[in-house]
Protein backbone atom coordinates (compact mmCIF):
# COMPACT_ATOMS: atom_id res chain seq x y z
CA UNK A 1 0.00 0.00 0.00
CA UNK A 2 3.04 2.08 0.92
CA UNK A 3 4.28 1.82 -2.33
CA UNK A 4 0.78 2.86 -4.20
CA UNK A 5 0.31 5.52 -2.22
CA UNK A 6 3.65 6.87 -3.33
CA UNK A 7 2.98 6.75 -7.07
CA UNK A 8 -0.72 7.77 -6.61
CA UNK A 9 1.16 11.07 -4.86
CA UNK A 10 3.85 11.26 -7.58
CA UNK A 11 1.11 10.64 -10.36
CA UNK A 12 -0.63 13.61 -8.89
CA UNK A 13 1.93 15.95 -8.45
CA UNK A 14 2.79 15.16 -11.96
CA UNK A 15 -0.33 15.89 -13.78
CA UNK A 16 -0.57 18.96 -11.27
CA UNK A 17 -0.34 21.81 -14.29
CA UNK A 18 -3.50 19.79 -15.97
CA UNK A 19 -5.46 19.87 -13.29
CA UNK A 20 -4.91 23.46 -12.81
CA UNK A 21 -5.35 24.10 -16.18
CA UNK A 22 -8.33 21.92 -17.17
CA UNK A 23 -8.41 23.96 -20.84
CA UNK A 24 -4.66 21.63 -21.33
CA UNK A 25 -6.81 18.87 -21.15
CA UNK A 26 -9.10 19.66 -23.88
CA UNK A 27 -5.81 20.74 -26.10
CA UNK A 28 -4.38 17.47 -25.43
CA UNK A 29 -7.73 15.51 -26.79
CA UNK A 30 -7.83 17.72 -30.26
CA UNK A 31 -4.47 16.84 -31.30
CA UNK A 32 -5.74 13.09 -31.69
CA UNK A 33 -9.54 14.22 -32.11
CA UNK A 34 -9.15 16.85 -34.54
CA UNK A 35 -9.16 13.94 -37.58
CA UNK A 36 -12.40 12.42 -36.03
CA UNK A 37 -14.12 15.92 -36.23
CA UNK A 38 -13.55 16.50 -39.82
CA UNK A 39 -14.14 12.97 -40.78
CA UNK A 40 -17.73 13.49 -39.04
CA UNK A 41 -18.28 17.35 -40.96
CA UNK A 42 -17.32 15.80 -44.45
CA UNK A 43 -18.15 11.84 -44.58
CA UNK A 44 -20.79 11.80 -41.87
CA UNK A 45 -21.34 9.50 -38.39
CA UNK A 46 -20.72 6.05 -40.35
CA UNK A 47 -17.15 7.00 -41.52
CA UNK A 48 -16.04 8.89 -38.18
CA UNK A 49 -16.67 6.28 -35.91
CA UNK A 50 -13.70 3.42 -36.95
CA UNK A 51 -11.77 6.60 -37.05
CA UNK A 52 -13.18 7.57 -33.63
CA UNK A 53 -11.91 4.13 -32.23
CA UNK A 54 -8.45 4.87 -33.78
CA UNK A 55 -8.52 8.13 -31.74
CA UNK A 56 -9.14 6.26 -28.61
CA UNK A 57 -5.71 4.05 -29.20
CA UNK A 58 -3.82 7.07 -30.32
CA UNK A 59 -4.86 9.34 -26.85
CA UNK A 60 -3.64 6.61 -24.46
CA UNK A 61 -0.18 6.66 -27.05
CA UNK A 62 0.35 10.30 -27.00
CA UNK A 63 -0.04 10.72 -23.40
CA UNK A 64 2.22 7.66 -22.54
CA UNK A 65 5.25 8.80 -25.21
CA UNK A 66 5.04 12.45 -22.92
CA UNK A 67 6.47 10.72 -19.99
CA UNK A 68 9.91 11.31 -21.91
CA UNK A 69 9.47 14.91 -21.13
CA UNK A 70 8.57 14.14 -17.49
CA UNK A 71 11.60 12.10 -17.21
CA UNK A 72 13.86 14.61 -18.71
CA UNK A 73 12.95 17.82 -17.15
CA UNK A 74 11.59 16.09 -13.65
CA UNK A 75 15.99 14.83 -13.68
CA UNK A 76 17.97 17.30 -15.19
CA UNK A 77 15.87 20.47 -15.09
CA UNK A 78 13.59 20.35 -11.99
CA UNK A 79 16.20 17.88 -10.30
CA UNK A 80 12.74 16.04 -8.46
CA UNK A 81 14.40 12.99 -9.26
CA UNK A 82 17.67 13.28 -6.78
CA UNK A 83 15.20 14.66 -4.50
CA UNK A 84 13.69 11.43 -4.68
CA UNK A 85 16.81 9.26 -4.99
CA UNK A 86 17.68 10.78 -1.72
CA UNK A 87 14.41 9.44 0.42
CA UNK A 88 13.21 6.11 0.81
CA UNK A 89 10.80 6.17 -2.70
CA UNK A 90 11.07 3.54 -4.66
CA UNK A 91 12.09 4.00 -7.93
CA UNK A 92 9.41 1.57 -9.38
CA UNK A 93 6.28 4.37 -7.60
CA UNK A 94 8.09 6.86 -9.36
CA UNK A 95 8.12 5.35 -12.73
CA UNK A 96 4.65 4.48 -12.05
CA UNK A 97 3.32 7.63 -10.88
CA UNK A 98 4.19 9.20 -13.91
CA UNK A 99 2.77 6.59 -16.43
CA UNK A 100 -0.59 7.08 -13.71
CA UNK A 101 -0.61 11.15 -14.32
CA UNK A 102 -0.95 10.09 -18.35
CA UNK A 103 -3.73 7.94 -17.51
CA UNK A 104 -5.35 11.19 -15.56
CA UNK A 105 -4.38 13.05 -18.62
CA UNK A 106 -6.59 10.85 -21.24
CA UNK A 107 -9.46 9.92 -18.77
CA UNK A 108 -11.73 12.93 -19.57
CA UNK A 109 -11.42 12.31 -24.00
CA UNK A 110 -11.67 8.46 -22.70
CA UNK A 111 -14.96 8.68 -21.47
CA UNK A 112 -16.55 10.69 -23.73
CA UNK A 113 -15.21 8.23 -26.80
CA UNK A 114 -16.27 5.50 -25.22
CA UNK A 115 -19.77 6.87 -24.27
CA UNK A 116 -19.87 8.07 -27.48
CA UNK A 117 -19.02 4.74 -28.81
CA UNK A 118 -20.86 2.58 -26.68
CA UNK A 119 -24.14 4.49 -27.57
CA UNK A 120 -23.49 3.96 -31.59
CA UNK A 121 -22.17 0.66 -31.72
CA UNK A 122 -23.33 -1.39 -28.60
CA UNK A 123 -20.61 -4.34 -27.36
CA UNK A 124 -20.56 -6.76 -24.63
CA UNK A 125 -18.26 -6.91 -21.82
CA UNK A 126 -16.05 -8.96 -22.92
CA UNK A 127 -15.55 -7.29 -26.78
CA UNK A 128 -15.69 -3.86 -24.45
CA UNK A 129 -12.78 -5.05 -22.00
CA UNK A 130 -10.69 -6.30 -25.31
CA UNK A 131 -10.66 -2.79 -26.70
CA UNK A 132 -9.50 -1.39 -22.87
CA UNK A 133 -6.89 -4.06 -22.83
CA UNK A 134 -5.48 -3.69 -26.31
CA UNK A 135 -5.55 0.26 -25.73
CA UNK A 136 -3.38 -0.24 -22.42
CA UNK A 137 -1.06 -1.72 -24.02
CA UNK A 138 -0.62 0.40 -26.80
CA UNK A 139 -0.42 3.08 -24.26
CA UNK A 140 2.19 1.14 -21.96
CA UNK A 141 4.63 0.45 -25.13
CA UNK A 142 4.86 4.22 -25.62
CA UNK A 143 5.10 4.99 -22.15
CA UNK A 144 8.35 2.38 -21.80
CA UNK A 145 9.68 4.20 -25.45
CA UNK A 146 9.39 7.59 -23.38
CA UNK A 147 11.05 6.55 -20.45
CA UNK A 148 13.77 5.44 -22.83
CA UNK A 149 14.30 8.90 -24.59
CA UNK A 150 13.67 10.57 -21.63
CA UNK A 151 16.46 8.57 -19.88
CA UNK A 152 18.87 8.61 -22.63
CA UNK A 153 18.41 11.97 -24.45
CA UNK A 154 20.51 14.89 -23.10
CA UNK A 155 19.09 17.92 -24.87
CA UNK A 156 16.41 19.58 -24.06
CA UNK A 157 15.00 20.48 -27.63
CA UNK A 158 15.26 16.69 -28.82
CA UNK A 159 13.10 15.56 -24.93
CA UNK A 160 10.27 17.64 -26.69
CA UNK A 161 10.49 17.03 -30.35
CA UNK A 162 11.16 13.62 -30.67
CA UNK A 163 8.17 12.11 -28.51
CA UNK A 164 6.05 14.47 -31.17
CA UNK A 165 7.85 12.98 -34.34
CA UNK A 166 7.28 9.54 -33.15
CA UNK A 167 3.55 9.94 -32.06
CA UNK A 168 3.09 10.98 -35.61
CA UNK A 169 5.14 8.37 -37.10
CA UNK A 170 2.84 6.13 -34.82
CA UNK A 171 0.23 7.86 -35.15
CA UNK A 172 -0.64 9.56 -38.36
CA UNK A 173 0.57 7.85 -41.02
CA UNK A 174 -0.51 4.40 -40.30
CA UNK A 175 -4.44 2.64 -40.79
CA UNK A 176 -5.36 3.74 -37.91
CA UNK A 177 -8.24 6.31 -38.70
CA UNK A 178 -8.50 4.72 -42.02
CA UNK A 179 -9.03 1.26 -43.57
CA UNK A 180 -5.93 -0.82 -43.76
CA UNK A 181 -7.68 -2.12 -46.96
CA UNK A 182 -7.02 1.88 -48.26
CA UNK A 183 -3.29 0.82 -48.88
CA UNK A 184 -1.61 -0.49 -51.46
CA UNK A 185 -1.09 -4.19 -51.13
CA UNK A 186 2.45 -3.98 -50.97
CA UNK A 187 2.73 -1.44 -48.08
CA UNK A 188 0.39 -3.27 -45.78
CA UNK A 189 2.86 -5.63 -44.77
CA UNK A 190 5.10 -2.32 -43.55
CA UNK A 191 1.79 -1.14 -41.97
CA UNK A 192 1.65 -4.02 -40.05
CA UNK A 193 4.99 -3.53 -38.26
CA UNK A 194 3.83 -0.56 -36.80
CA UNK A 195 1.78 -1.64 -32.99
CA UNK A 196 -0.28 1.12 -33.44
CA UNK A 197 -1.81 -0.94 -36.66
CA UNK A 198 -2.57 -3.56 -35.27
CA UNK A 199 -4.10 -2.24 -31.95
CA UNK A 200 -6.70 -0.12 -34.23
CA UNK A 201 -7.24 -3.10 -36.19
CA UNK A 202 -8.06 -4.92 -32.64
CA UNK A 203 -10.27 -2.20 -31.08
CA UNK A 204 -12.30 -1.95 -34.67
CA UNK A 205 -12.33 -5.81 -34.77
CA UNK A 206 -13.87 -5.77 -31.22
CA UNK A 207 -16.34 -2.94 -31.93
CA UNK A 208 -17.61 -4.98 -34.85
CA UNK A 209 -16.64 -2.59 -37.44
CA UNK A 210 -13.96 -4.66 -39.52
CA UNK A 211 -14.05 -8.44 -40.08
CA UNK A 212 -10.67 -10.45 -39.25
CA UNK A 213 -10.09 -14.19 -39.02
CA UNK A 214 -8.84 -16.13 -36.06
CA UNK A 215 -4.96 -16.25 -37.18
CA UNK A 216 -4.79 -12.40 -37.46
CA UNK A 217 -6.35 -11.81 -34.21
CA UNK A 218 -4.07 -13.97 -31.94
CA UNK A 219 -1.20 -12.43 -34.52
CA UNK A 220 -2.61 -9.10 -33.53
CA UNK A 221 -2.35 -9.83 -30.15
CA UNK A 222 1.22 -11.80 -29.76
CA UNK A 223 2.98 -8.27 -31.36
CA UNK A 224 1.03 -6.10 -29.04
CA UNK A 225 2.40 -8.32 -25.87
CA UNK A 226 5.81 -8.85 -27.69
CA UNK A 227 5.89 -5.30 -28.59
CA UNK A 228 5.86 -4.16 -24.85
CA UNK A 229 7.84 -7.02 -23.60
CA UNK A 230 11.12 -5.66 -26.00
CA UNK A 231 10.24 -1.85 -24.92
CA UNK A 232 10.05 -3.11 -21.34
CA UNK A 233 13.36 -4.99 -21.40
CA UNK A 234 14.84 -1.96 -23.24
CA UNK A 235 13.58 0.06 -20.60
CA UNK A 236 15.40 -1.81 -17.76
CA UNK A 237 18.36 -1.90 -19.90
CA UNK A 238 18.09 2.05 -19.94
CA UNK A 239 16.73 2.92 -16.79
CA UNK A 240 19.30 4.06 -13.78
CA UNK A 241 17.86 5.51 -10.52
CA UNK A 242 21.54 6.66 -9.59
CA UNK A 243 23.59 8.03 -12.31
CA UNK A 244 27.11 6.38 -12.23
Amino acid sequence: MTRLREAWYIGLWDSLPLLRDPMILILLSLISFLPVFFLFIFLGAEQALPALVGAVVLSLAFVGMGVAQSVYFNKHWFRFQDVLVASPVSPLSYAFGLALSTLIAASPALALSFVILLLSKPVGLLAFLAVIAVSLLMWLAMVFIGYVIGLTTKNTRRANSIPQVLSFLLGFLPPVYYPLSMLPGFLQPVAMLVPSTHAAQLAKYYFGMIPLSSAEILIGWAYMVGFVALMAALTLRKARWVDP
